[in-house]
């Protein structure tokens, strides 16, 4: 059913280049993307009245300002056995604009650009990786880890990230055992309808991953897994209690582990399916988040609710 229609407009202008086969920049002066809704059926706005955070799904957003990022890797030297990949960025939005009319989200007093209140923010985001190589004869034979850090901070204009410049987790590049956008933010858990998905985005974001990969047969490849993160609000937010970043983030961690097998039709295709299983749930209370006790493989109940599989083309890192 048509719920509603979203029209993004999107312009930038930069440059990119190499000093080197392992680095990469990007510079972007200028970025600019608009949202706007239409078509939002009365069945949505009935679902906003009850959950009032569905409106910033279809909610205005103009996103303007510049965009920096970095890359380092390498990996593409076949002769090491320890490599690595790093990729920083930074993104910023309409801050001078902000200080200079002097908008203030936490009073009420937001302001517009041509007529649209805009968003203010700055957004960091560090992703590393880890790759270590366990055979000299088996290359493929590798023990990957990686963490990723995202931070973004609103101010003035804003409270939280424009909706589509938030962060999430769970699905087939992040924590396998967890459906995309399943967990948190933090401790939080929204009552949930087969209606209508939650809204379950963050302003920061912390994703750790590791992974054994190991050639089986043919074009076989299998691998062993276990993924923990979760997202979080950088401000209060009175309808999403627990879901503020505190110092106590790592006991709201969601963990998943799971097994996997990977098809390489002759290194251009790669097919990947991962069946992930939850053993940590956050918005559990404390002392019963680690789910080893439930653990139920002939309850087909429990296999439905907890078992995941994900079917994705490429490598999850």
């Amino acid at each position: 059913q048509k719920l509603y229609t979203l029209t993004t407009l999107k312009s930038s202008f930069g440059w990119a280049w190499k000093k080197s086969i392992r680095n990469e920049q990007e510079f972007r002066p200028f970025n600019m993307i608009y949202v706007n809704s239409s078509n939002v059926s009365m069945e949505y706005m009935e679902q906003v009245a009850l959950d009032s955070t569905l409106f910033r799904i279809i909610e205005q957003q103009l996103i303007l300002g510049p965009s920096y990022s970095y890359v380092y890797t390498n990996t593409i030297d076949q002769k090491k056995k320890n490599g690595w990949y790093y990729k920083g960025s930074l993104k910023l939005s309409n801050n001078g604009l902000g200080l200079l009319q002097g908008a203030n989200a936490e009073e009420e007093d937001y302001k517009t650009l041509l007529g649209v209140r805009y968003s203010q923010f700055v957004k960091m985001e560090n992703d590393l990786r880890f790759y270590r190589r366990l055979s000299a004869t088996k290359p493929e034979t590798q023990w990957v880890s990686r963490i990723n850090i995202g931070i973004g901070i609103p101010n003035g204009n804003s409270l939280q990230l424009p909706f589509i410049e938030q962060f999430f987790t769970g699905g087939s590049n992040s924590l396998r055992a967890f459906r995309v956008r399943s967990v948190g933010p933090g401790i939080f858990r929204p009552v949930q309808t087969n209606t209508f998905l939650p809204d379950l985005v963050g302003d920061i974001k912390l994703e750790l991953n590791t992974e054994l990969r190991v050639p089986l047969f043919s074009i076989v490849k299998g691998a062993l897994f276990a993924d923990a993160g979760n997202v979080w609000l950088f401000n209060e937010n009175p309808l999403k209690p627990g879901a503020k970043f505190s110092s106590k983030f790592i006991n709201e961690l969601a963990v998943g582990v799971g097994a996997g097998l990977r098809f390489d039709v002759g290194g251009i295709f790669l097919l990947r399916l991962d069946l992930g299983m939850p053993v940590r749930k956050p918005w559990l209370g404390e002392g019963n988040r680690w789910v080893f006790d439930d653990i139920d493989f002939g309850s087909s109940a429990w296999r439905r609710e907890n078992l995941v599989l994900n079917l994705a083309v490429g490598l999850p890192f």
